[in-house]
C-alpha cells in the first residue's frame, strides 16, 4: 500500500470552502476546513503538492504536515503580475475567491466596470484558460522542491508541461470550447493603463478586452442583454462626516444610480452584479431603487476592515 501524506492549504480567512474546491479540481483530493484558515487534505502522490503550489489560485501556502513552515518558496497570494497601481486594490488571490463564490465558471461574460490595477479581469483570465499562475516562478518552485529528498530526482521541466497540460485541458473543458469573454474598464486611463500592463506580465493580455469607459456611458458602449456577471470592487462611501465626505458622497451616489440605471440594460436576464463593499447599506438602497435586490454572500475582514461580497439580482 502506498504512503498516504498529509497537507494543508492556508487561504483566505472565510473562503476555506473555494479552497477545498480547487483542491478537488486540481489533484482530485477531498479536503476538510481545519483550524488557521487552512483546509487539510491526504494524497498518495507528493506531486499533487508540486502541482498545487504551481496551479493554485486561492493558496497562499501548502504544507506538507505536520511540518510548520510551507513548502512554497514565496507567498503564493501575492502575484508576480501586482506592479502597477496596486496600492488601493485588492489581492489576485482575493479577486480569484470572489469571483468563485460570484459562481464564475469562465463561460459567462464577465465585466469589471471598476478596475484599479486589473486583478478580477487578470484571475477570471488565468482561471478561465487554464494559464498557470505561477508560471514565471517556475524556477524558484523547481529549486525548492529539488533540495527535497523526495524529488532530488525530479525532471520538473517535463512536470511543468505536464501540469500546464492538464490545466488547459480542464479549463476547456470547463469553459466548453467558447472563447472567454472578460471586459475591464475605467473612468480612469490610468487604472486602465495599470490594468493592460499587469496584465501582460500575467500573460494574459489577449484574452481581456480593456477600455477607457465613464458609467454614463455604459448603455451606449454595452449592447443590450450582453453581460452575464459583474464582478467589481467599486468606490467606497465614506464614513465620515466632514465636508469633504459629504460632497464625495454626493458624487459616487449619483454614479450608483447612474450604474444601476445602465446595469438594467446591459445585464442579461438572470445575470448578477457582485460588489465588495465596506456598506452595504448605501449602494443598496440606491439598487432597490432600480429593482435590483441584495444578497450578501460572504463576510470577512482585509486586515482590520471588515468587508462584505453583496451580490445583486434583478426583481
Amino acid at each position: 500500500m502506498k504512503a498516504q501524506f498529509k497537507a494543508a492549504v492556508a487561504t483566505h480567512p472565510g473562503f476555506e470552502d473555494i479552497a477545498a474546491l480547487e483542491v478537488k479540481e486540481l489533484v482530485g483530493a477531498k479536503a476538510t476546513i481545519a483550524a488557521g484558515e487552512r483546509v487539510a487534505f491526504q494524497t498518495k502522490n507528493l506531486n499533487d503538492l508540486c502541482k498545487l503550489c504551481y496551479l493554485s489560485q486561492s493558496a497562499n501556502s501548502v504544507f506538507l504536515l505536520p511540518q510548520k513552515a510551507p513548502i512554497n518558496p514565496f507567498e503564493m497570494g501575492k502575484r508576480e503580475y501586482e506592479v502597477f497601481g496596486s496600492n488601493g486594490g485588492i489581492s489576485g488571490s482575493l479577486s480569484y475567491l470572489m469571483l468563485r463564490v460570484s459562481g464564475y465558471t469562465g463561460r459567462e461574460s464577465l465585466f469589471d466596470p471598476f478596475t484599479r490595477s486589473g486583478t478580477i479581469a487578470i484571475e477570471a483570465a488565468l482561471f478561465s484558460s487554464g494559464f498557470p499562475v505561477n508560471r514565471y516562478r517556475k524556477d524558484s518552485l523547481a529549486s525548492a522542491f529539488s533540495k527535497l529528498p523526495q524529488f532530488s530526482k525530479a525532471d520538473f521541466s517535463e512536470f511543468f508541461a505536464a501540469a500546464e497540460k492538464e490545466a488547459s485541458s480542464a479549463a476547456k473543458k470547463r469553459v466548453r470550447s467558447s472563447k472567454p469573454k472578460i471586459l475591464s474598464s475605467s473612468p480612469s486611463m490610468q487604472h486602465v493603463r495599470f490594468a493592460e500592463k499587469n496584465a501582460k506580465i500575467a500573460g494574459v493580455n489577449k484574452i481581456i478586452r480593456f477600455s477607457r469607459l465613464d458609467i454614463e456611458w455604459l448603455d451606449a458602449k454595452l449592447d443590450e442583454r450582453s453581460i452575464d456577471l459583474v464582478v467589481s470592487y467599486p468606490p467606497q462611501f465614506k464614513n465620515s462626516n466632514d465636508k469633504f465626505a459629504a460632497v464625495e458622497n454626493e458624487k459616487l451616489h449619483k454614479m450608483y444610480v447612474e450604474f444601476f440605471f445602465h446595469a438594467d440594460y446591459f445585464l442579461k436576464k438572470g445575470g448578477s452584479i457582485v460588489f465588495l463593499l465596506k456598506n452595504k447599506a448605501a449602494v443598496a438602497a440606491i439598487a432597490a431603487n432600480h429593482k435590483f435586490k441584495p444578497k450578501v454572500m460572504r463576510k470577512f475582514k482585509v486586515g482590520s476592515e471588515d468587508f462584505e461580497l453583496v451580490s445583486f439580482t434583478k426583481l
